[in-house]
């Protein structure tokens, strides 16, 4: 790999001594690794080998393509760079909080926020519309049911929320240079503008993400670069402006190979030093007392007709069904009570979208099928999930089914969509956008 002449003088003059160690690391292959997605399972796929030290549910792997695999498509597990992992380690968000992650796509962070929040609301926001796309698929193939996915700008956010969140994630827009080993482009698109283009904007993100934080909580800042520009300059800026925000310690400090940063601002994860590509991260909290505060939210919104065609659904088809008390168009919602209001704000789901309402007659949500658990549903067809039937599901065929009527899908005890069968023949409702 050719690497910018410009990026290898300042990584020298940012390295020092190590800079050889640091180029000696572009002679291994990227680490992989992939996280499993706890709401669903606790069973490592075979292709795992060692655990990622810095993440509880985070395996690396070398071989096999675990994403062409039918339990990765039932959202058993999370596809995600090893040391992006570290930034939820440090936040140490505890369950039952409201989280906003502003900068969300394609939704590594907020999927794993949502693993430890089970009790709590995640909002994932993503300012880019295809990516806000990408965003919530994701978020439903996790089967997450108490998170919210919204598309718009970090002041827009801002002027309509205010101070809310326990905790706001910004994982922000980067040169990419921790992506160099991964990804050729971010090789190719690299340069010095980039780099203080991007530490700009970076610092008008920070400057609407405080004024989402609320008192007594975290800020938590993390990019996939190394440039002092980007990370600590930018982290000793926003501290000297804002008295009310102060750096604290993070479990990454008992984590060998991972350093403090320059001048002791954040961490720094470098390819040489540890198995994964680079990040930086870190953790600021805003003083005073942590309390529960009110503020406008989402009003239970769904007529006595609709909501009797779900519950006549829900009674013939599911064992546990989950409360419908929203409806956005067509479709039905649970959402949580601590919903921030919408007024203005785009968004692409609204907590877990449990089916649409027409013509008189209730349709399950594929969300509502990943969401639910084996156990959930009164029919059920189980694959294993290197069967050829399997494949055929994905593919959108027909399989021979005992059961009848609506009947959840599912590979090695992890649902994976609907079916609706009669006369021995299941008929495939997996969606025809998400068919192999």
């Amino acid at each position: 790999m050719e690497l910018p002449h410009k990026f290898k003088e300042r990584m020298q003059r940012l390295m020092g001594d190590e800079y050889e160690d640091y180029l000696s690391s572009y002679n291994h292959k990227a680490y992989k690794a992939l996280r499993i997605n706890t709401l669903k399972t606790h069973v490592k796929p075979d292709v795992c080998s060692k655990p990622v030290p810095w993440c509880d549910s985070g395996y690396y792997y070398e071989a096999g393509s675990p994403g062409k695999d039918a339990l990765h498509e039932a959202g058993a597990y999370y596809i995600q760079e090893p040391s992006a992992m570290s930034v939820i380690t440090a936040a140490e968000i505890q369950d039952g909080e409201t989280v906003l992650d502003l900068c969300a796509a394609p939704g590594g962070k907020s999927t794993q926020i949502a693993c430890i929040n089970i009790n709590g609301l995640t909002v994932s926001n993503e300012i880019i519309p295809s990516r806000a796309k990408i965003l919530n698929q994701n978020t439903e193939r996790m089967g997450i049911g108490n998170a919210a996915v919204t598309c718009a700008s970090p002041r827009a956010l801002a002027d309509s929320w205010g101070a809310i969140f326990d905790t706001v994630v910004v994982d922000a827009p980067c040169s990419g240079e921790g992506m160099f080993r991964k990804l050729d482009v971010a090789v190719t698109e690299w340069s010095e503008d980039n780099v203080a283009a991007c530490a700009a904007r970076q610092r008008e993100i920070l400057e609407c993400a405080k004024r989402l934080v609320k008192s007594g909580g975290k800020l938590i800042y993390s990019t996939c670069t190394y440039s002092q520009e980007e990370n600590e300059d930018n982290i000793a800026a926003f501290l000297l402006d804002n008295g009310d925000f102060k750096q604290i310690a993070t479990p990454l400090d008992s984590i060998q190979g991972i350093q403090r940063g320059i001048n002791g601002l954040g961490y720094r994860l470098y390819p040489h030093k540890i198995n994964g590509e680079g990040h930086y991260v870190a953790v600021l909290c805003k003083s005073g007392e942590k309390k529960d505060i009110r503020y406008p939210t989402l009003k239970p919104c769904v007529n006595d007709k609709d909501l009797k065609l779900y519950k006549d659904w829900a009674d013939k088809n599911l064992i546990n069904a989950p409360t419908c008390n929203n409806k956005s168009g067509d479709m039905l919602y649970y959402t949580p009570q601590n919903m921030p209001r919408m007024q203005g704000i785009k968004y692409l789901r609204l907590g877990l979208p449990l089916g649409t309402v027409a013509g008189g007659r209730f349709e399950p949500s594929h969300s509502l099928a990943l969401h639910l658990k084996v156990s959930d549903a009164k029919n059920n067809l189980d694959l294993s999930s290197s069967s050829s039937q399997a494949a055929a599901y994905l593919h959108g065929e027909s399989l021979p089914c005992e059961s009848s009527g609506w009947t959840l899908v599912s590979v090695d005890g992890i649902s994976l969509g609907w079916g609706k069968a009669s006369d021995g023949i299941l008929k495939n409702k997996y969606p025809k956008g998400l068919r192999k």
